[in-house]
């Protein structure tokens, strides 16, 4: 009986091919459908931590996901929009406003953070450009304390700190002033980061954010509130059509099983009759077609729990931001009922030709 399976499914490998990829589709947007509320709500939950009530500013095309990952990718902005806002109508709304650049490097084998900001210090105005702060990892991996010399590219430092605990994820990180970062990072004049802080008790935070967005062309503006509403946005759409996409992946699914069962069948009339003629029973052909179409379900459902990382990452980017992760809790649920909608599928049809007169079959009547 593995022999006549494996006979099939190589016969008729587009076929099968072609159903199980229409499995996988129908899972993944079921799976997306299922796991977008709880995803969105643990990334905002994690997003709180680091964006708190404020609002960040990055270049269009910010892969946030990657940037709070601390890995940087080459988007940039002039570093003089924190003044335009503050000369703006929206600047009388905006409190503190701190412009960053960040940036990857690799120094002595080390893989870096470089942070870099504009400072005051009160009692010697601007900091030195050519001090540095270094959290405790980096130190310990370049072998620097406090008071030595660095060398990044051709730029001198001066150790004047190491960070002893460092703050939460910087522990590799370089702070330096802005324009010693644009220097080693080769971004003259610019920047990738823009934090902002205020009151906007009474303020329609989307507006306001929006109004930011057209005061700084090419920019995201990013708040908390906003990615809530959002959601919130996207979880009323997600219910409102939930017992259509259910409904009719539903019955998709069904009817690919039942459409790969009649094929395989009726192109191997011939065949059954051919097997049944010679001794082999009925509930043996009966196994095998079951099998084969558990098989297709049970792949179909896991490709499509697959498919659906990849598209709910960009579906989280393109409407929310942030990139979103599904639930892998559904998996074994959809693995279930797409081996019973299989097994349900299949048998009937099955059992039917099995029980018709085999020289019938043979005529292909």
């Amino acid at each position: 009986m593995f022999l006549l399976m494996l006979k099939e499914i190589r016969h008729r490998w587009l076929i099968h091919t072609l159903v199980i990829l229409l499995m996988a589709f129908v899972i993944s947007i079921l799976v997306i459908q299922s796991s977008l509320n709880s995803s969105a709500e643990d990334r905002i939950k994690e997003l709180t931590h680091d964006l708190g009530k404020g609002m960040l500013v990055v270049p269009q095309g910010t892969d946030l996901e990657s940037f709070y990952s601390m890995k940087y990718g080459p988007e940039v902005m002039p570093d003089d929009y924190g003044d335009r806002i503050k000369q703006s109508p929206v600047g009388r709304h905006a409190g503190k406003i701190q412009p960053w650049l960040y940036g990857n490097i690799n120094v002595q084998g080390n893989d870096l953070i470089i942070v870099g900001r504009k400072v005051k210090n009160p009692r010697y105005g601007y900091t030195d450009s050519q001090s540095v702060a270094i959290g405790r990892g980096a130190a310990s991996g370049l072998g620097l304390k406090k008071g030595d010399a660095l060398d990044i590219r051709g730029n001198a430092f001066r150790v004047a700190r190491v960070l002893d605990p460092p703050p939460k994820g910087y522990d590799m990180a370089l702070f330096m002033p802005l324009g010693a970062a644009q220097n080693i990072l080769d971004k003259p004049g610019k920047i990738n980061a823009l934090n902002m802080g205020g009151c906007w008790c009474k303020l329609d935070v989307a507006g306001f954010a929006s109004e930011v967005e057209n005061t700084l062309p090419g920019t995201m503006a990013i708040t908390v509130d906003g990615m809530s509403k959002a959601q919130t946005q996207i979880n009323s759409i997600m219910a409102q059509y939930s017992t259509l996409l259910w409904i009719t992946g539903t019955v998709l699914a069904v009817g690919s099983i039942i459409f790969l069962i009649f094929y395989m069948l009726r192109k191997s009339e011939r065949e059954i009759g051919l097997l049944l003629s010679i001794g082999l029973s009925p509930g043996k052909i009966i196994i095998k077609n079951i099998i084969i179409s558990v098989l297709s379900a049970f792949t179909g459902a896991m490709l499509g729990h697959i498919l659906s990382v990849p598209l709910m990452s960009w579906f989280g980017k393109a409407f929310m931001r942030i990139g979103l992760i599904p639930s892998w809790d559904y998996l074994p649920h959809f693995l279930i009922a797409s081996t019973v909608i299989a097994l349900l599928a299949s048998s009937f049809p099955s059992w039917f030709v099995t029980r018709l007169d085999p020289t019938r079959l043979l005529r292909e009547e």
